[in-house]
């Protein structure tokens, strides 16, 4: 008997157990559903426009279940930013790393035009939102600072990780700046605007190649080991 009530035991700590990994995986899902939910209604409504009923109403989610993940608007905005920002770091991460798979040089031109196309997407258009809304909104502000240090720290973390023969040029850290702020400028203007002049693209690719000429004969998998132990 006393065998029986283990097994009874050890089975009902399994079912518990496992209880407890679905519910919170569908938490997790529930949570995520939410926050994609949130970056559309960002989208589409607008910073100033998305509350939190109508992300419920997205997503499909009960008040409460909205309320039981993110008890204040400011919760959901918070949460949801750093969502945005790891999206866009997922993103270049895949694309960058597909690009250059097999690769024996980084391909510059490719990822130059990889990037372009990213801030093309919704996650851009999204983040300029922000931006923008921020500039009369102080909780959305110190969020967005918050974000942006971490970002600034990931991004050039990955940066590095994708682009290892790059990373070792003593231009890197210029390099990515002018790339940044020079296609990231001429996203936005195109969203406001009109589109920039396509030539600055052709003459960016230029100037990184003139900028990584120092590294131009560097092997990316030697790089890559070069870049772990430091």
């Amino acid at each position: 008997m006393a065998m029986v009530h283990k097994q009874q035991t050890d089975r009902t700590q399994s079912v518990r157990k496992n209880d407890k990994t679905w519910q919170q995986t569908k938490s997790e899902n529930t949570r995520a559903t939410i926050l994609e939910a949130t970056l559309e209604c960002f989208f589409e409504l607008g910073y100033g426009s998305t509350t939190t009923e109508k992300v419920a109403k997205k997503a499909g989610v009960s008040r409460g279940a909205m309320l039981h993940h993110f008890p204040s608007r400011l919760d959901l905005v918070k949460a949801a930013v750093r969502y945005l920002y790891e999206q866009r770091l997922r993103m270049f991460e895949e694309s960058e790393l597909k690009i250059n798979e097999g690769a024996n040089h980084s391909r510059i031109d490719e990822g130059i035009d990889a990037y372009w196309q990213q801030l093309h997407s919704p996650l851009f258009t999204v983040f300029h939102e922000l931006q923008v809304a921020a500039r009369t909104d102080p909780d959305l502000q110190e969020v967005l600072d918050n974000c942006n240090q971490e970002m600034d720290r990931s991004w050039g973390k990955l940066a590095a990780n994708v682009f290892p023969d790059l990373a070792l040029s003593e231009e890197f850290d210029n390099a990515n700046l002018l790339t940044m702020f020079l296609l990231e400028g001429m996203a936005v203007r195109g969203q406001t605007s009109g589109p920039a002049p396509e030539k600055m693209i052709p003459w960016l690719k230029q100037q990184l190649h003139a900028m990584f000429a120092d590294v131009a004969e560097v092997d990316r998998e030697a790089a890559s080991k070069k870049v772990d132990l430091d």
